[in-house]
């Protein structure tokens, strides 16, 4: 698949340590009412000092997209980013939302599913990592936050773009878009990992009863989250453990939605209330949390894609 890149660099000093950032242009595999691949903004982040080819992590944003009212890439992103990055691996940002010309999803939803376009997005992602010089094309892992998180998990089952021919829709197995001719590149490596923080649509009823991967997946949420809860989580990841999936769950007391955000105070975000539930979600750091989630996905990393 042909991918298109931008040679402005750019570096973003709001961290301690400096990221650079190079962004570039990725062919979805989702398509156009014309048949044409999708074109997404991409920001690109090269692993630190690396001597040779290096794996990579493709990181999918949450329904309020990627960047800040200020029009910055997202803190949470920038930091994981900047940790994977002295770690050797490379990082790409995906931008579902901005070409399509999408605003946030995260009060009534939107076009931008992540049972078909997203999903789409992620391997479009991979595809594109494949094709770079200096990247591990079989250990590429997949990191999505919330809205992303749940794309994570349509992503990685079986109706995921990588695994079924023609990209079914996830909710009744039809193809409700058109898409790229080749889309699935039967001889690329899948996804080696993936990492879910708080995953929307984490329940049976969503994914569906024969839901599960082969794909390892570290999913981690908060106790106290009422956007993405963490119960009907727990009794979907526990189903399909049962059946044989590699997952790893953990449940942080105390928490909420965005525990792993940078220095997010903790507060209500009426802006974002559910308009049929209408639960108010609840976003902010939570330190202890914060830190146990480093240590976990640093290490489920090494093992999965790390040398």
């Amino acid at each position: 698949m042909a991918a298109l890149t931008c040679s402005i660099v750019l570096s973003l000093g709001a961290m301690t340590d400096t990221v650079a950032q190079e962004k570039v242009q990725v062919a979805s595999l989702d398509a156009d009412s014309h048949g044409a691949p999708v074109t997404l903004d991409a920001y690109l982040f090269r692993a630190v000092n690396a001597n040779g080819p290096t794996p990579a992590v493709v990181f999918l944003h949450g329904c309020n997209g990627m960047f800040s009212r200020k029009g910055a890439i997202d803190a949470r992103e920038l930091d994981w980013a900047r940790r994977f990055n002295a770690t050797g691996y490379t990082v790409l940002m995906v931008d579902s939302f901005t070409t399509r010309g999408q605003a946030s999803e995260c009060a009534r939803g939107g076009p931008v599913r992540p049972w078909v376009e997203r999903a789409r997005d992620a391997y479009g992602a991979l595809r594109y990592l494949q094709s770079l010089p200096g990247i591990r094309g079989d250990r590429i892992a997949l990191m999505g936050w919330s809205h992303g998180g749940g794309t994570t998990l349509f992503s990685i089952g079986p109706r995921g773009p990588g695994h079924l021919p023609g990209m079914p829709n996830a909710t009744n197995g039809t193809s409700t878009t058109s898409a790229p001719s080749t889309p699935n590149a039967p001889n690329a490596p899948d996804f080696a990992a993936a990492v879910a923080f708080y995953p929307g649509w984490c329940n049976a009823k969503a994914q569906g009863a024969d839901w599960s991967t082969t794909v390892p997946l570290l999913l981690l949420t908060g106790a106290d989250d009422v956007w993405s809860k963490a119960a009907p989580c727990e009794a979907f990841v526990n189903d399909v453990v049962a059946k044989g999936a590699p997952i790893t769950f953990h449940i942080y007391p105390g928490a909420y939605h965005d525990f792993d955000a940078p220095n997010m105070p903790v507060r209500a975000r009426p802006e974002f209330t559910n308009p049929k539930t209408h639960v108010v979600p609840i976003t902010g750091t939570q330190p202890e949390a914060r830190e146990d989630a480093i240590a976990r996905v640093t290490a489920f990393l090494a093992k999965t894609i790390g040398e």
